[in-house]
């Protein structure tokens, strides 16, 4: 445990932006009782735009066997910014559906979510999120779809996300995987390929143990506006 929070500070004072919640593909599922907490870094590096980095702190909890609740923090920075304390961030996953052989093809579960942000003259966000999971023996396949819009005077168009991962597992503790996050942009006008950020690659997914686990990976943008690559690392601890 206490390896895990000084990984968090060491990376909280380099912090800098990209789209930390961009970076995860959520699973479906909720155990009850229980109890995580998540430290993620990512950098990206873009030739017009420069380098950017984001770290992410997330504390969850699941009191029943379909809710659970976290709390998130944001920290960034980039080439023409201080470090910033960014957002906070109160997410609910609801789920309503667990995946069964008899009935159910897959696991299905609703986010919602408040991000708080700190900056100057930055709008607040709500989200919601539809999270989708499927295991077929080794391969397990998430895919989350979502929509997110600012509150507030002046609040930019309601923009949509599309994240999928397809994970092999290799054993009890080597999962590779295929990532894809991506932003489409505004959903009240057509935004062209090219100017919305989709981002493709290999990521590591393991662990140590029962309670430690971590995740590695590259991206490449296959966009315009997407950063060229991205790297990202996490670790998670399960009470």
């Amino acid at each position: 445990m206490k390896y895990l929070i000084y990984a968090a500070g060491a990376c909280l004072l380099a912090v800098a932006p990209a789209h930390a919640a961009v970076l995860t593909v959520s699973s479906a599922d909720v155990t009850r009782g229980e109890t995580t907490l998540k430290t993620g870094f990512s950098w990206s590096e873009d030739d017009e735009d420069g380098a950017a980095q984001e770290l992410v702190i997330e504390a969850a909890h699941s009191p029943t066997s379909f809710w659970t609740t976290a709390i998130e923090v944001k920290g960034a920075d980039g080439d023409d910014s201080d470090p910033t304390y960014k957002a906070t961030a109160w997410k609910n996953t609801l789920q309503f559906m667990k995946q069964d052989e008899a009935s159910a093809p897959l696991s299905m579960a609703l986010r919602l979510q408040y991000e708080i942000d700190h900056r100057e003259d930055r709008n607040n966000k709500g989200a919601v999120r539809l999270l989708l999971r499927h295991q077929s023996e080794a391969l397990e396949t998430r895919v989350n779809l979502g929509v997110e819009k600012e509150t507030g005077s002046g609040a930019d168009d309601a923009t949509g996300d599309l994240r999928a991962s397809l994970r092999y597992k290799l054993n009890d503790h080597l999962r590779p995987a295929i990532d894809y996050l991506g932003d489409t942009g505004s959903l009240d006008e057509t935004v062209p390929f090219e100017e919305q950020d989709h981002r493709l690659g290999v990521v590591m997914y393991g662990s140590v143990d029962k309670k430690i686990s971590y995740e590695a990976g590259v991206l490449a943008g296959i966009s315009e506006a997407a950063p060229d690559q991205t790297f990202k690392l996490a670790l998670n601890y399960k009470f």
